[in-house]
């Protein structure tokens, strides 16, 4: 310890050495009183506590994963998109039912061989996980955004914006909800430096929106719509047919839901993966199609059970049930657990 003044330090130093001969005389322990251990008692801090046993032995997360490689539908140019983890199967836990229904996110240029893809990178595509066979995830289009940036680029002053949105149905029962923005362009010749509509106007370009995005999607095919959404070939029609209106610019189809969709069918996921026949038969093989074969093999394992069952009931006097579980899986027969009786006294 350092003071200024002399006397001070001096004054200091004795009343510690005092202290530490009265603990030496009376035999406390030095430890204790905190002369040698200048920190916090254990007791006070809870980062001092010592929990008993041995401690558990912890693994990486990603150590139990597996990766599947994302495989998109005909419509786009490049067909693996990316890999997913998954967590392994493990007991009742089975990884193919947890991909299914997993949404992946993906830009357009990832998608995309062309030179094309690079300029419509603000198109963000959502695919869904319809399908698992062996390391591949079989997915169909689910929805479709813009880059936040690329809307906001967009919005200026000067000008009118008019937004619509719309649920339509596919000719093959697709629902979907398109949302469009446009705005409003300079006419030729225009001094003023505003370009703003009236509300007139405006109701009426809403309504002609509208109607040419029930008229173009109701004619389509799901698998058909979604190029033409891609190159932006719906909002040509709704710039060249609105421009007696007002002159627009900037025609957009923001975002793109499927609200509903038929139930899920092999058939048409060949439809999706046409030129991968190999992958779409073996998803059809494995697909609860009502055919002969199924019904033979339930057939089988239907007399399978009866001539087990006449094996239990002869040793029926031997054995105790103790429980029977329910199958699975379609055709897969449920198992029973049976002890030994005791043996009656006599």
């Amino acid at each position: 310890f350092f003071f200024n003044d002399t006397a001070t330090t001096e004054i200091y130093t004795r009343s510690i050495v005092g202290s530490v001969r009265c603990v030496q005389e009376t035999g406390i322990n030095a430890e204790y009183m905190g002369f040698q251990n200048q920190g916090m008692t254990q007791g006070k801090n809870p980062k001092n506590f010592r929990k008993k046993g041995v401690k558990k032995r912890t693994t990486h997360p990603f150590a139990r994963k597996e990766w599947y490689e994302v495989k998109a539908p005909a419509m786009f140019e490049k067909r693996t998109c990316g890999l997913t983890p998954v967590t392994r199967t493990t007991g009742q836990k089975i990884a193919s039912d947890s991909l299914k229904g997993r949404v992946i996110e993906t830009s357009l240029t990832d998608l995309k061989k062309s030179d094309e893809g690079a300029s419509k990178a603000y198109r963000k595509i959502k695919l869904i996980v319809e399908d698992v066979e062996g390391s591949s995830c079989f997915s169909n289009f689910h929805g479709m955004d813009v880059t936040r940036d690329k809307l906001c680029s967009l919005i200026r002053k000067w000008q009118t914006t008019i937004e619509a949105h719309v649920d339509v149905k596919t000719s093959d029962d697709y629902y979907l909800r398109l949302f469009v923005i446009c705005f409003t362009a300079r006419m030729q010749r225009q001094l003023r430096a505003t370009s703003y509509a009236t509300a007139a106007k405006i109701k009426l370009i809403r309504r002609r929106m509208v109607e040419i995005v029930m008229k173009r999607v109701q004619q389509l095919s799901f698998k058909a719509l979604i190029p033409e959404l891609m190159d932006e070939k719906i909002e040509e029609e709704i710039k060249k047919q609105c421009a007696r209106f007002y002159p627009l610019q900037n025609v957009l189809i923001t975002k793109a839901k499927v609200l509903k969709k038929p139930r899920f069918d092999a058939s048409k996921m060949i439809e999706f993966y046409g030129d991968h026949a190999s992958s779409a038969n073996e998803i059809l093989a494995q697909a609860p199609i009502q055919t002969e074969e199924p019904k033979n093999l339930l057939a089988g394992a239907e007399k399978k059970q009866i001539h087990l069952s006449f094996i239990l009931i002869k040793l029926f006097h031997i054995l105790s049930l103790i429980h029977i579980s329910e199958p699975t899986r379609p055709l897969y027969i449920s198992y029973a657990v049976f002890c030994l009786k005791k043996k009656k006294k006599k």
